[in-house]
């Protein structure tokens, strides 16, 4: 284990960084206790260090803890999609998933069909993890059939640029802001189209578009 191979003053190092790390870790412990549980000590010790076995496994890796996390937090993914949110090349996603499929925290949910934009080679998956709705599942696959849309890209990067140049002080804009932006870029799509788009991408991501 981590905790056990560190010797006393590095942990205390690690603690002092934060004053308020100890205190979470005594937290997280207690919450995973019920009062009921005081009989049961000696079995709760053998459950969390399965706990604790696990999360070694997992957080080893920076990779595959990445996506883990991202797992827990959205239910289900395709590589592509984890590809462009969290900015890891193609092979360390593959091989993350890989892990994290044969430790049994993810399975195949169900296969992408192709778009006729898309390259060759096999149909993508939706990768789920245990316990994932069947709505996280459907969101996934909606995210990953928008990813690669050449018009939501365009859309996407876009929205970038606002944010970088004109929201760096604030968090709202209008739409009417945005339709001035986009009518003055040469772009092989509907204007109204991609202002669209991204008035929704900034919503989605915490921006208040007035309209």
């Amino acid at each position: 284990m981590i905790l056990e191979e560190a010797t006393k003053s590095d942990v205390c190092q690690i603690l002092s960084q934060n004053e308020n790390n100890l205190e979470q870790i005594i937290d997280f412990y207690r919450r995973l206790l019920s009062p009921n549980e005081k009989n049961n000590l000696r079995r709760k010790i053998d459950h969390i260090r399965e706990i604790l076995s696990f999360s070694e496994n997992i957080f080893s890796s920076p990779s595959v803890a990445l996506i883990f996390l991202y797992f827990c937090l959205n239910g289900a993914a395709t590589a592509w999609t984890l590809q462009r949110e969290l900015h890891v090349p193609e092979s360390t996603v593959y091989r993350a998933l890989k892990k994290l499929r044969s430790l049994g925290v993810i399975y195949p949910a169900l296969k992408v069909s192709k778009v006729r934009y898309s390259r060759g080679g096999p149909r993508p998956i939706v990768w789920a993890i245990v316990g994932a709705s069947t709505e996280e599942i459907s969101k996934a696959l909606r995210l990953h059939y928008r990813s690669l849309s050449p018009k939501y890209c365009v859309a996407e990067r876009l929205a970038q640029t606002i944010l970088d140049r004109y929201l760096k002080n604030g968090r709202e804009i209008t739409y009417r802001e945005i339709l001035v932006f986009v009518k003055e870029l040469k772009i092989p799509f509907e204007k109204y189209d991609i202002a669209e788009l991204i008035a929704q991408y900034l919503n989605e991501i915490g921006v208040k578009v007035w309209r």
